[in-house]
């Protein structure tokens, strides 16, 4: 790994009943300082979906901003060992998804995926479902 690797955090948000999702992820450098805060919402689609869909964001804004040494946390257990190689993917939007994932991580020289118990994702959680909250009040 060539230098300290930068940081990022993904949550995406799901509102079933309301045919909603989100996706919010944040970026610190490596001394800790947040560098980047953003969330989108996504429409109507699936919680593994916008998991992957998040993990998309943050690496073409990471790739935006020429960081090339990056740490992803996430708190799905499932997305991380599909993209860590332990599961295998058998849903072909979502194969689609993870291919696209493996084409953004050409840009970086080191890159790792890293589960984090929700606890522990809670700025990326709460703005998630902030974007989901807005944008159901504007409706």
């Amino acid at each position: 790994m060539s230098g300290a690797p930068y940081v990022g955090f993904t949550d995406g948000a799901c509102r079933s009943n309301r045919n909603l999702s989100s996706a919010a992820w944040v970026i610190y450098d490596p001394h800790g300082e947040l560098i980047d805060l953003q969330g989108v919402c996504l429409g109507c689609t699936t919680n593994n979906v916008s998991e992957y869909s998040v993990v998309i964001e943050l690496l073409a804004e990471a790739i935006n901003l020429g960081i090339r040494v990056l740490v992803v946390n996430l708190d799905s257990q499932l997305v991380v060992h599909q993209l860590n190689g332990k599961y295998s993917i058998r849903d072909h939007h979502i194969l689609r998804l993870y291919l696209r994932v493996r084409l953004l991580e050409r840009n970086f020289d080191f890159i790792t995926y890293q589960h984090i118990p929700r606890q522990l994702n809670t700025l990326t959680n709460a703005l998630a479902n902030h974007v989901l909250d807005r944008h159901l009040r504007n409706r």
